[in-house]
């Protein structure tokens, strides 16, 4: 008998707190659920984040024989019990994990429990980041059942173990795979129009967990080749007792082989192929994690449309029908762990790591697009250390283990300096760099690439971040760092991929962000807990004039966009018109008057364009029979309200995340005194160690009542950073007095440089 998979997903009741009583009052819902789709993006970083229950009755039907429970995703731990007893638990909110029923269950009706947290002191990663923490069962619920004894290993690491391994040079394929009972297992392998081309001899199966391989061969293999050949094959495991097939499973694969050039950049089946794409976080606004097959369609088509040819699936393993969506649509992709920012040195939080990492490579091995396994995202934010680089060095090894066929990454914030050992440990690297937000000018991108890669030649190098917020109710015509307007963000990725795209040895450039995404703890342009730096806003209602700079520059989708439909108040009578487009030639029509065309590539700018009357209808057409229409207003002054006022004007940069923001949610003083050339918090750890007057006043004042408090991280002090003071006292400042702050800047200040 096969398999019945029961899709778990209604009449759930919820209640939100720990232990509940008899008299607790149960919420009725509707899974995929979170509990934080209101309180997790609307700013003040004080989003619930503990402990919540749900429960479900089971009705057990006569004919079942074996019933597990799958969870494809639970924040951040759970526990399920079964009739009052546990049943199992589970550490990691991405991952799919699978508990067997089946000895805890009685004739007719059963009560499962679920326990899930989304606590933060718990040794389970993402321990800090700079995006909410959504709590909740926030994605499906299966049953498998089964009416017989045999079956494959549902249990192995939330996998239904086949783990296919094609070779792309001679149609070759092994399979691998796990099972509980039967006799034989063979295999079959169907082309992307159903028909077989290929079918193993009957293995026999032997013990339960002892692997059982198989071998086939596809004549004339055709290659998956990114977007413009996603082709994939099926293969089809059929599990038998004598002559009767007990339990059958599929899974999609396609052939394809890779590299990556320190020199040359990303190649695909041979052939260079260049990766430009996005990153991409999973929530929606007001569902939170909490999204459905509909959104992430949504989601691909929006990517498609752009014409990116990879994604970052940034910072954690997400929902399984997403990376389908990539295989069918021929994205390389980038998976990753979320072991972000800051590393917990408890041996339960690097037990956590080991097995995010084993599950997001098993559960995704038959992935073509997947090619990288990302390891770590900007961990030089909290302190570099022995133990962190050996943690690392060991996820590395784990997933050339598991996977010999991919390579690993890490992802490094743009003020890690190149002879960090994080550089060193995984198979690639990459940058996240803001230049012309947090550090530097726009003009600055191709500078930075160029010295790193000059700095470390022989490492393959990818830009994984970069960008700018935007906020649609701001606007400029002369657009500047921190105005917060769609003008200045599409400005910044104007001149960010014009340095990346002359600079072959870049084997990938990943944009942050593909959509605004929730970050409860921000409070930034006007906007509460919301990170703006998407092309498409939180909703994806709107699409941002950067979105449409990059469907110029990716997209062989004929169109034209004229830029500024929401900047529609003009002052004075002369204007300029900036224009994208995909096509050689674009033309201006004002008021139905001719003004003028040209040549070129995807940005075109029309200057002293005439404002001839109090509204003004502008045309832009090609050639080729694309147009679209823009209404101006002429008006006397620029409107104020376009105006983003900060309470406090601060030149320079934007400041970093993490280097204003504390988990109490208080922040840096602002008064801080800076004497010119004398030593303060605000310079970098490697300057303030330069001198040995600089060293002692940190470790008296910081790293020796640190030390009480927290052994391991006050031992990271010991070593130089490319970080400032300032960065790193948001990592440690809720173990200290905030005194501590200001009395180390006065004893810096006295320290000449």
């Amino acid at each position: 008998m096969m398999r019945n998979t029961i899709k778990w997903n209604e009449a759930w009741e919820f209640y939100q707190g720990d232990l509940p009583g008899a008299e607790a009052v149960w919420e009725r819902v509707k899974l995929p659920h979170t509990w934080n789709a209101a309180d997790g993006q609307d700013g003040g970083g004080d989003y619930y984040q503990g402990a919540a229950w749900y429960r479900k009755n089971l009705i057990r039907e006569p004919e079942w024989k074996q019933v597990y429970i799958r969870f494809w995703a639970v924040s951040k731990s759970a526990e399920v019990w079964c009739n009052g007893s546990p049943v199992g638990a589970h550490e990691g909110g991405f991952s799919a994990f699978t508990l067997d029923l089946t000895p805890y269950l009685r004739d007719g009706e059963n009560e499962i429990r679920v326990r899930a947290d989304n606590g933060n002191e718990q040794a389970v990663y993402p321990r800090q980041a700079d995006f909410t923490f959504f709590g909740g069962i926030y994605r499906d619920v299966e049953l498998l059942v089964f009416a017989g004894d045999a079956h494959f290993d549902v249990e192995r690491f939330g996998t239904d173990a086949v783990f296919v391994t094609p070779s792309a040079g001679d149609g070759h394929v092994k399979i691998e795979t796990f099972v509980s009972g039967g006799d034989t297992v063979y295999a079959e392998i169907y082309d992307a129009q159903g028909n077989r081309a290929a079918k193993s001899e009957p293995i026999e199966t032997g013990s339960a967990g002892i692997p059982v391989r198989l071998a086939l061969d596809v004549p004339g293999a055709r290659r998956w080749h990114g977007c413009a050949d996603p082709y994939l094959y099926r293969a089809v495991l059929c599990l038998c007792e004598g002559d009767t097939v007990e339990d059958r499973i599929s899974a999609d694969f396609g052939f394809r082989d890779f590299s990556v050039s320190a020199a040359e950049g990303f190649f695909l089946n041979g052939v260079s192929y260049p990766l430009h794409g996005v990153c991409r976080h999973q929530d929606r606004e007001d569902m939170g994690w909490a999204i459905t097959e509909t959104e992430h369609l949504e989601d691909m088509a929006l990517i498609r449309e752009i014409g990116a040819n990879t994604i970052r699936l940034a910072h954690y393993q997400q929902a399984p029908f997403f990376y389908d969506l990539c295989d069918r649509n021929g994205m390389v992709v980038w998976a990753e762990i979320p072991f972000i920012s800051v590393y917990d040195a408890r041996e339960a939080a690097d037990e956590n790591l080991r097995r995010q990492l084993r599950e997001l490579i098993l559960q995704n091995y038959n992935h073509p697009s997947i090619c990288f396994w990302g390891l770590a995202n900007e961990l030089g934010i909290g302190g570099e250390s022995e133990a962190m680089y050996e943690i690392l060095r060991e996820l590395h090894r784990t997933a050339k283990e598991l996977d010999p066929t991919r390579l690993t990454a890490v992802a490094n914030v743009g003020m890690t300096k190149p002879d960090s050992e994080l550089f060193h440990i995984s198979d690639l690297t990459s940058y996240n760099e803001y230049m012309g937000w947090y550090e530097g000018t726009a003009d600055d991108h191709g500078a930075f690439c160029d010295e790193r890669h000059g700095q470390m030649p022989d490492i393959p190098l990818a830009i994984s971040e970069y960008g700018a917020e935007s906020i649609l109710r701001w606007h400029s015509a002369d657009p500047k760092v921190k105005d917060y307007t769609e003008e200045y963000q599409a400005l910044v990725h104007e001149k960010a991929y014009a340095a990346f795209e002359k600079r072959p040895y870049l084997w990938a450039t990943w944009l942050w962000n593909m959509f605004d995404f929730a970050a409860d703890a921000r409070d930034e342009g006007g906007c509460k807990g919301r990170n703006n730096k998407g092309l498409v806003t939180f909703d994806r209602a709107v699409k941002k004039q950067a979105f449409y700079f990059y469907k110029a520059c990716w997209s062989a989708e004929p169109f034209v966009y004229l830029c500024g439909k929401r900047f529609g108040k003009r002052a004075g009578n002369a204007v300029d018109i900036r224009v994208y487009s995909n096509r050689a030639r674009v033309e201006l029509w004002v008021n139905g008057r001719y003004a003028g065309g040209q040549d070129g590539t995807r940005v075109f700018e029309f200057k002293g364009v005439a404002l001839d009357r109090p509204l003004n209808e502008i045309l832009a057409k090609t050639p080729e029979g694309c147009t679209d229409m823009l209404i101006l207003e002429r008006v006397e002054q620029f409107p104020g309200e376009y105006v983003y006022k900060e309470e406090k004007q601060v030149a320079g940069a934007v400041a970093q995340w993490f280097a204003e923001l504390s988990g109490s949610g208080a922040r840096v003083p602002d008064e801080i005194t800076v004497r010119e050339g004398y030593l303060s918090v605000d310079d970098s750890m490697d300057e303030i160690y330069r001198y040995e007057e600089g060293r002692q006043a940190v470790r008296d004042l910081i790293a020796a009542p640190l030390a009480l408090a927290d052994p391991a991280m006050a031992k990271r002090l010991s070593g130089g950073s490319a970080m400032t003071f300032t960065a790193i006292w948001h990592h440690i400042r809720k173990r200290l007095p905030d005194e501590l702050y200001g009395l180390l800047n006065e004893r810096l200040n006295k320290i000449k440089k």
